[in-house]
């Protein structure tokens, strides 16, 4: 069930959606290695049910506000975090532009922090957790090692397997034989771009295939050109390495899940590869299929959001323990 209409794409960043934003708490906490970890969250006095977000690779919690927004009105209390190297949070290499980490598991503990110091503080009587591509992937590794904490969870287009210009195998020797990752003595990391990696550029929406929004595209895009400290480029050599090994381990998390999982899978992506969602499939993981929408189905057009929105919201109200008592 459904109890409040979702925002619209003809009516974005309204006076209520800027009044409510001026309510959310946007902060940081410094993790175990000293990066600054910036996230945002805010309580729903209505109600003790909570939703954290973990977004997908070059993403901002700002990309987030209208989604926040409506998980709000649907009352739940949300939070969301900037991975590190993206969005808010601290960079990783000299070059900001460049997406970066050393391990991916780095990714996982930051999330394990957030979980234990922001959000069971609060001690919400139920907790899901809602995950889109790259973030997806994390999320998969964290309910892998804590399977009893959060009631569900649903993944838009989870990074289970990332599509790739040729095979795996070898896009995986030729990204280990140009790495040039190092660490100076003070602490400063140089890596490089992938094959054809570059800094933050504008695809025109026209040739885009992230969504068939050009409201909402042009909208996060006026966000970016506003907050330039959060565009972040192509990923390095050895963010590509430790992504595929991670999309890889996803897919076995997946399918052995203790935590009930929707995929909202979108059927014309064409930055993950959907197969490796199927291959994760079982008895607590279970697909949504979004016909006609591209990678974003956050961002998408009304009409295919509104329907990722409703499975997303129905999954968690099914499964929530509060609603069950």
């Amino acid at each position: 069930m459904i109890y409040k209409k979702f925002s619209s794409e003809k009516q974005l960043n309204t006076p209520e959606q800027q009044r409510f934003w001026q309510a959310v708490s946007q902060t940081h906490f410094t993790t175990g290695d000293g990066l600054k970890i910036a996230y945002c969250q805010i309580i729903n006095p209505d109600s003790n049910q909570a939703i954290v977000i973990s977004n997908g690779r070059v993403e901002t919690y700002l990309k987030y506000q209208e989604l926040i927004f409506d998980l709000f009105q649907q009352g739940f209390s949300v939070y969301a975090l900037d991975h590190r190297g993206q969005g808010l949070s601290d960079r990783l290499t000299v070059n900001s532009h460049q997406g970066h980490v050393m391990k991916f598991t780095d990714y996982v503990d930051d999330f394990e922090h957030f979980i234990d110091e922001i959000v069971k503080p609060n001690q919400h009587d139920s907790v899901s957790l809602v995950a889109h591509s790259m973030g997806g992937a994390i999320a998969t590794h964290y309910l892998a090692k804590h399977p009893q904490y959060f009631d569900c969870a649903v993944m838009s287009a989870p990074m289970f397997g990332i599509l790739l210009p040729f095979n795996v195998n070898i896009v995986k020797w030729l990204a280990k034989k140009l790495d040039k990752t190092t660490v100076s003595t003070t602490g400063k990391v140089t890596s490089n771009y992938v094959l054809g990696g570059t800094d933050y550029q504008v695809e025109p929406f026209i040739s885009n295939h992230l969504t068939h929004s050009k409201l909402r595209y042009e909208h996060f895009r006026e966000i970016y050109k506003k907050e330039a400290q959060v565009q972040l480029g192509s990923p390095t050599n050895r963010w590509l390495i430790e992504a595929i090994a991670a999309a890889e381990q996803s897919v076995h998390y997946a399918k052995n899940t203790q935590t009930p999982m929707l995929i909202l899978q979108a059927s014309d992506d064409e930055i993950v590869v959907n197969q490796a969602h199927d291959q994760a499939l079982s008895t607590k993981c279970h697909k949504v299929i979004i016909e006609g929408a591209y990678h974003e189905v956050f961002i998408e057009s009304d009409k295919l959001r509104d329907k990722a929105l409703s499975h997303l919201i129905n999954f968690i109200k099914q499964h929530s323990t509060a609603m069950a008592t």
